[in-house]
C-alpha cells in the first residue's frame, strides 16, 4: 500500500492539479455555467417550472384529477384577478379599449392589433405586469397536457409503437397512471444537458490526470531498472491500482463540486417525481424517478471513468513520451465522448440512440460495462505480459 500511495502522490503532483483546476474552471465557464445561470431560460418556461414546484409542494410527486381541478380553478381565478387589477390601474389598457380580462384576451388573440392594443398586450407580458400573461400561458399549457395525454397523446403513441415492447410499456403507463407524475420537461432537459457535459469533463480530466504516470517513467527509462528486480516487475500492478484509485477520487471530487453547483438551481423538489409525466416529452422503459436517474448517472459515470483510466494506463505503457501519448489519447477521448452521448442522452428512454440503433432497451449499462471491462482486462493483460518479459 505504501508504494500505491507513493504512485498516487506522483499522479497528484502540484502541476497537474493546477492544470486540472484551470481546465475545470474554463470548462465550467464555457459549457456548464449556462445551465445554472439561465435556467429555466425565459418565459413561460420559468412559470412552468414554478408551477411544477408548487404542485409538488401542495400535492406531492403525482397529480390526481381532483387536485388538478382545484389547482387550475384557484390559479386561474388568482391570475384573472391580478390581470384585471393591472387593467384598472394602468391607463394604457383604456387607451386600447380594454376594460376587463375578457377584453384583454380578445385583443390578445387578434393578429392585426393596433399600436395601442400591441402596447397594452405586452404590458402584461413584461416585468411591469409581473409577467402575469405568461403565468396564464403556463397554466393553459398544463391544462392542455393533462387532458391531452390520455385522450390524444397516449393513444397516438400506442398506435405508432414500433414493437410489442413499446406497446406493452404504453399500456403499463396507462394502467399504472404513471402519466400523473409531476416532472416538467425543462427540468429534465436542463439536467440532461448539464449531466452530459459534466460526463465529458470527467472523462477528459481523468485522462489528463492518470495518463502521464507510466509514460513519464518510461521517458526517464525507469522501467529498465524495474525489470532488474522482482518487486520492480510488480510495480505496474501497483501503478494500475494507483491510477484506478486516482480516477475514482477525481470523479468523486467533480461530482461533489459540480453537483453542489447544480443543486443551487432549485430542481431538488422534483427528486421523487417520476420522469414519465404528462409534462415530459420522453417516455421511459420503467418508472424511474428524477432522483433515481441522478444516482444511475453517478454509477454510470464512475464505471465509464474507471474504464477510461485503465485504457489510458495501457496507452501510456505503449508510448515513448508525452507527445506520442497525446496523439493516442485524442482518438480515445473522441470515442469516449461519443459513448457519453450514446449513454447520457435520454438514458432508458425511447429516444435514446442506443435503443434506436439496436432496438434493445437498457443498453446503457452494458456499454459502460464494456468500456470498463475492456480497460481493466487490457491493463491486466499488460501487467501479466510485463512480468514475463525477459
Amino acid at each position: 500500500m505504501r508504494i500505491v500511495l507513493h504512485e498516487m502522490r506522483k499522479i497528484w503532483n502540484l502541476k497537474i492539479v493546477l492544470v486540472l483546476t484551470l481546465l475545470c474552471a474554463l470548462y465550467y465557464s464555457i459549457f456548464l455555467r449556462f445551465y445554472i445561470e439561465y435556467f429555466p431560460g425565459g418565459h413561460s418556461k420559468t412559470e412552468e417550472v414554478e408551477y411544477g414546484i408548487e404542485l409538488i409542494k401542495r400535492y406531492g410527486p403525482t397529480l390526481e384529477e381532483d387536485e388538478y381541478a382545484e389547482f387550475v380553478r384557484e390559479t386561474r381565478e388568482k391570475l384573472k384577478a391580478e390581470m384585471e387589477a393591472h387593467i384598472r390601474s394602468n391607463p394604457v389598457f383604456a387607451a386600447a379599449g380594454i376594460y376587463s380580462f375578457e377584453d384583454y384576451e380578445r385583443v390578445h388573440a387578434k393578429y392585426d392589433r393596433t399600436e395601442a392594443e400591441e402596447k397594452a398586450v405586452w404590458t402584461l407580458l413584461r416585468e411591469e405586469g409581473d409577467f402575469v400573461r405568461f403565468k396564464l400561458q403556463a397554466l393553459e399549457f398544463i391544462e392542455e397536457r393533462y387532458h391531452d395525454y390520455t385522450e390524444f397523446t397516449l393513444p397516438r403513441l400506442m398506435s405508432e409503437a414500433a414493437n410489442g415492447w413499446e406497446k406493452d410499456r404504453f399500456a403499463a403507463i396507462k394502467e399504472n397512471e404513471e402519466y400523473r407524475n409531476i416532472m416538467v420537461w425543462w427540468v429534465y432537459d436542463n439536467t440532461l444537458d448539464y449531466a452530459l457535459r459534466l460526463a465529458v469533463l470527467a472523462v477528459l480530466a481523468v485522462l489528463a490526470l492518470v495518463s502521464p504516470l507510466v509514460v513519464s517513467d518510461r521517458a526517464r527509462k525507469v522501467h529498465l531498472l524495474q525489470y532488474s528486480a522482482k518487486e520492480g516487475r510488480r510495480i505496474l500492478r501497483k501503478q494500475l491500482v494507483a491510477v484506478l484509485l486516482s480516477a475514482f477520487l477525481l470523479t468523486t471530487l467533480l461530482l461533489a463540486v459540480f453537483g453542489a453547483i447544480y443543486g443551487t438551481n432549485g430542481t431538488w423538489p422534483f427528486w421523487n417525481s417520476g420522469l414519465t409525466s404528462f409534462l415530459n416529452h420522453i417516455t421511459f422503459w420503467f418508472d424511474i424517478t428524477y432522483g433515481q436517474y441522478v444516482l444511475l448517472y453517478v454509477g454510470f459515470l464512475y464505471v465509464l471513468c474507471l474504464g477510461a483510466a485503465a485504457l489510458a494506463f495501457v496507452l501510456s505503457r505503449f508510448s515513448r513520451n508525452l507527445v506520442t501519448l497525446i496523439l493516442k489519447l485524442i482518438p480515445l477521448f473522441t470515442v469516449l465522448v461519443a459513448i457519453c452521448h450514446l449513454v447520457f442522452i435520454n438514458p432508458f428512454g425511447f429516444e435514446n440512440a442506443l435503443y434506436i440503433m439496436t432496438g434493445v432497451p437498457g443498453m446503457e449499462p452494458v456499454v459502460c460495462g464494456l468500456v470498463f471491462i475492456a480497460g481493466v482486462a487490457s491493463a491486466l493483460w499488460l501487467i501479466r505480459r510485463e512480468k514475463r518479459r525477459t
